[in-house]
């Protein structure tokens, strides 16, 4: 079954390095399978017998397995935002005072503020084991 487009999208929008990490944990693991052009298919094992076609998915393995990719395509948009958000505010403060250098501006993100943009995103707990 092929997957949703929408998650190929995802994926072509990382940076390179991260997708080809990302292409690789799918190659690992045995329900996924990438097409050269950037699709991934689910694979069920399927058991016919004449008129019948039976999903024998044992232990939910192919959900899990693309249950892991999403994760990991998540961490690494979750990863690229906050990063943007960092910077965002670090430019705010350079462009707002008369800071003497560069690193007095640095401003980190408080885990408070971070959680409340995990929160507000919909990703409170996706990433917890």
């Amino acid at each position: 079954a092929s997957i949703s487009k929408a998650l190929s999208d995802r994926m072509a929008r990382m940076s390179l390095e991260r997708r080809l990490s990302v292409e690789g944990r799918i190659r690992g693991l045995r329900s996924l399978e990438l097409t050269q052009d950037g699709n991934i298919l689910a694979c069920f094992p399927v058991v016919s017998s004449p008129g019948v076609m039976d999903v024998q998915d044992t232990n939910n393995q192919t959900a899990r397995s693309l249950h892991q990719v999403l994760r990991l395509i998540s961490f690494y948009e979750l990863k690229e935002s906050s990063i943007l958000i960092e910077l965002a505010v670090w430019k705010s403060r350079i462009d707002g005072t008369a800071c003497l250098s560069r690193e007095d501006c640095r401003a980190p993100i408080p885990d408070t503020a971070k959680s409340s943009i995990m929160d507000y995103c919909g990703f409170t707990g996706f990433l917890e084991p």
